[in-house]
């Protein structure tokens, strides 16, 4: 019953991630969309697995980069500049696993487009 109860709980934790998070909606879509396209072309196995953890990675990171927001948020709640160069950290890597994950695309599915 553990089990269940950890499932249960990182369901309610995405799931509020996604209630409040319009960067992690986004990408969530967007990786679907990709994954759909995936399968409509017939991509190999091989670029599957780079499609699917340039879609995972990103959407790993995002999280990430929420819980991190939230906890630098609840340690500092006024503005701070260490607080802003944190987060723009954060999302400066997110922002690197976004343009990685395009250039997987870019790179994976130009054959099939063009």
């Amino acid at each position: 019953m553990r089990v269940v109860k950890k499932f249960v709980r990182a369901f309610s934790g995405f799931n509020q991630m996604l209630a409040t998070e319009l960067s992690l909606k986004i990408e969530v879509l967007a990786g679907l969309v990709v994954l759909a396209a995936a399968y409509f072309f017939q991509v190999t196995r091989f670029e599957f697995l780079f499609i699917v953890g340039a879609v995972f990675g990103l959407i790993i990171l995002e999280g990430i980069n929420t819980v991190l927001e939230r906890v630098v948020d609840l340690s500092q709640p006024h503005y701070h500049e260490a607080v802003k160069e944190i987060k723009d950290a954060l999302a400066a890597v997110v922002l690197l696993a976004v343009v990685a994950a395009a250039i997987v695309g870019a790179v994976i599915f130009w054959p099939y487009l063009f």
